[in-house]
């Protein structure tokens, strides 16, 4: 069943909650601000105390009542939340971590992670239990048609983050229970095919199929690649899956799924995840995504960051959920609560961030909370209105943008963000190689965070293209492999420390047809494995750069000490600046972390430093490889440097890519049959004034104003505050 309306929701319960006749109340006000759909969280440990013995009354009162005021209701379970009969009944259904410690803390709170990791979806006491109540669940309340979307789980995830004291992977890491492992090994055969293949790839020893274990204390290994895949890729996936099924074969309406999950920047679990549903869902709370201590150029630019940081996230989740909607399923409705309160959340906050996620492609929005949270860790948070469920200020600006989005609910739901003609690619793999590199322990202090390396230089390539107004799309490894990236004029590639053999072949297919690719340092230092190869550089890739590694060195910050190790114990270069060659002279790339130097065969040198080329481009077959011998994105995510920000656009540019602006104006569309969304991006601290071409449109609506601006000489003026963004609805 498709819906044709923009969903503009907001959560209301949960257990422990306010009394429902409270509830009820505060639907009344909600529809009257402008919200057409309310978000109920079911709980089943509060659903089935005793086995068999379910009861759905409250969840089903405020369903009806929804129902009765025109309010469509997002229906979510929360499985993991799992009653105390089940864990009396298979107390072998704990899931277990890599030190082989049962997770024993059975709480019925939804605080403070909804019950995750909650029990092993692999053991089969527990999935016939599951099945048993949610099929019940679905047949009680699919009969109540204004359900529009059921959710398998409440923000998607394994996670040992919040045990006390769980500091290492092997601690946090899931499930070790006989019948996970047991499942791994099948994987591992319908993968492999031979235990002899599998020794191969793993460089192991194993006897029969029965011995093959992931690792438990030391993850740096082979075995960890496919394992935290299979976790991560396939355990995760099949268990939202399953209930996915279980939803649609009793719901007589076939309503969709939204998957609550995504990844972190670089992962590509979102990819798999996506496939599970219809919808693909986030959790987003700006107050808490504020700049790091290697953001420190951007802490006197707040707003600046943030436009372009809570875009890298919705343009990452937005390629992961592969051409299916996008919602916010939880979006920060006021100020983070608890014993330490988050930053005020002001009406201009909330209208600027639904801009940002609208621009990005977002089609779906659901706030957390409409009363501020009761609960201990988050009491007196999040609220969007007052608590006692009166409007606030942003209440009633985010129902003014309610209202105007309802007027076009086809174009913000279903309109498309066009294709960037930029790649960032990811690599699963490569993301669980510096998961693993990261990790605390022995000789910590001896490991960089390969992680944070990795999502902080794809953050500054990010910056750098989106200031701009050059858009990126995220390219997952599956994807490359299967041809994705011939619709791409450049193709970005972070951090490219291990990668397989087959990855690097398809890229070098990639420029051979006549692609751009722009590679950091050390492409294919180790394969997927983490095995290393001694050239130094996978073979396709030296092939496509016309370079071969000569040598790697550490080198210092320009503005303190961030990332690199302390100079007393290991040799650091000084701050280097790699500076430009040939069609580059008099352009700069301030090196990060790495310094990597080239012996040059064939390609031709376009950065130097004292220790030789630091930097080559090669023409290969149709295309052309650029190869930087740094990590150029930090450049930009931290110091905010001009002179690297001009040679990383410029290596962009030169492939023909142009950015999309209305004079300083950045633009971004959506696009809907004859109707198109145009949303201007004023990235700078001062106001502006533009004139905006709109030929070909016969009419241009300020979207909020609600009203068509008069087209003067085919364009319309428009006046923008300092980091300001507004949306104009164009129709043919």
């Amino acid at each position: 069943m498709k819906s044709e309306k923009f969903i503009f929701g907001i959560h209301i319960y949960r257990f422990p909650s306010l009394p429902l006749q409270e509830l009820k109340k505060d639907m009344r006000i909600l529809k009257k601000l402008g919200f057409n759909t309310v978000k109920v969280q079911e709980s089943w440990a509060i659903d089935e105390r005793r086995e068999g013995e379910v009861d759905l009354s409250d969840v089903e009162e405020l369903t009806a009542e929804a129902r009765q005021l025109g309010l469509g209701v997002y229906l979510g379970v929360t499985m993991e939340l799992a009653p105390m009969w089940l864990w009396r009944k298979y107390p072998d259904c704990h899931m277990v971590n890599a030190l082989g410690e049962p997770h024993r803390d059975p709480t019925q709170y939804l605080l403070p992670s909804d019950g995750k990791p909650g029990p092993c979806w692999d053991h089969p006491g527990v999935r016939e239990a599951e099945e048993r109540f949610l099929t019940k669940l679905v047949r009680t309340l699919g009969r109540y048609e204004n359900i529009v979307v059921w959710s398998p789980q409440q923000e998607i995830d394994i996670t040992g983050e919040d045990r006390p004291g769980a500091t290492t992977l092997a601690q946090r890491t899931y499930c070790y229970c006989p019948y996970t492992l047991s499942h791994f090994r099948e994987w591992l055969k319908g993968r492999y095919g031979s235990l002899d293949a599998l020794n191969s790839a793993w460089r192991t020893g194993f006897g029969e199929w029965e011995e093959v274990e992931p690792p438990r204390t030391f993850m740096m290994v082979p075995s960890w690649i496919d394992w935290r895949y299979f976790m991560e890729d396939v355990y995760l996936p099949g268990k939202i899956r399953w209930r996915a099924e279980v939803f649609r074969k009793n719901d007589p309406l076939r309503r969709p799924v939204i998957v609550h999950g995504g990844g972190d920047i670089g992962s590509g679990r979102g990819w798999e995840l996506a496939k599970c549903g219809e919808i693909l869902g986030t959790s987003f709370y700006p107050t808490g995504r504020r700049p790091g201590e290697w953001d420190w150029a951007f802490r006197d630019e707040l707003l600046r960051y943030e436009l372009a940081d809570n875009s890298l996230k919705f343009d990452h989740l937005r390629s992961s959920a592969g051409g299916r909607e996008l919602w916010l399923s939880e979006f920060q409705g006021g100020r983070g609560g608890g014993l330490v309160f988050g930053p005020e959340v002001r009406p201009e906050d909330i209208r600027r961030w639904l801009m940002t996620a609208l621009s990005a492609g977002v089609g779906g929005v659901c706030f957390w909370n409409h009363r501020p949270e009761i609960f201990w860790r988050e009491m007196h948070g999040f609220g969007l209105c007052g608590w006692d469920g009166s409007p606030t200020q942003r209440a009633e600006e985010a129902g003014r943008i309610a209202k105007a989005l309802s007027r076009h609910p086809e174009l913000f739901r279903y309109g498309k963000v066009p294709r960037a003609q930029v790649a960032i690619v990811t690599s699963e793999d490569l993301y669980h190689f510096a998961e693993a590199s990261s990790d605390t322990g022995p000789y910590a202090e001896a490991r960089p965070d390969a992680l944070r390396h990795l999502q902080h230089t794809i953050k500054g390539w990010h910056r750098c293209l989106w200031e701009e107004g050059i858009w990126a799309d995220f390219l997952e490894e599956k994807e490359v492999l299967e041809g994705g990236l011939k619709s791409y004029r450049v193709a970005i590639l972070p951090f490219p420390v291990a990668l397989g053999d087959e990855l690097a072949e398809a890229l070098r297919e990639y420029v051979a047809a006549g692609g751009t690719l722009i590679s950091e340092a050390c492409p294919g230092r180790a394969d997927r494995y983490g095995m290393a190869r001694l050239s130094g550089m996978a073979d396709a890739l030296r092939d496509l750069f016309g370079a071969e590694h000569e040598s790697l060195s550490l080198c210092g910050e320009w503005g303190g000490q961030r990332w690199s190790p302390p100079r007393e114990r290991y040799e650091v270069l000084p701050p280097t600046e790699l500076a430009g060659d040939g069609p580059y002279s008099g352009h700069a790339l301030r090196a990060s972390f790495y310094v990597e130097t080239y012996r040059v065969r064939g390609g031709r040198p376009i950065l130097r430093c004292d220790r030789g080329v630091a930097g080559v481009s090669n023409d290969h077959g149709r295309g052309r490889g650029f190869l930087l011998g740094t990590l150029a994105g930090h450049a930009v995510a931290t110091y905010d440097h001009a002179q690297s920000r001009a040679f990383m656009l410029k290596l962009v540019k030169d492939a023909g890519v142009l950015p999309e602006r209305c004079g300083r104006l950045l633009r971004r569309r959506r696009v809907w049959k004859d109707q198109e969304a145009w949303f201007l991006i004023n990235p700078s601290d001062e106001e502006v004034e533009e004139r905006v071409e709109v030929e070909g449109f016969r009419r241009v609506e300020d979207l909020l104003e609600g009203k068509g601006l008069p087209i003067e000489g085919k364009a319309v003026s428009i006046t923008f505050q300092a980091f300001g963004i507004r949306c104009l609805v164009l129709r043919k």
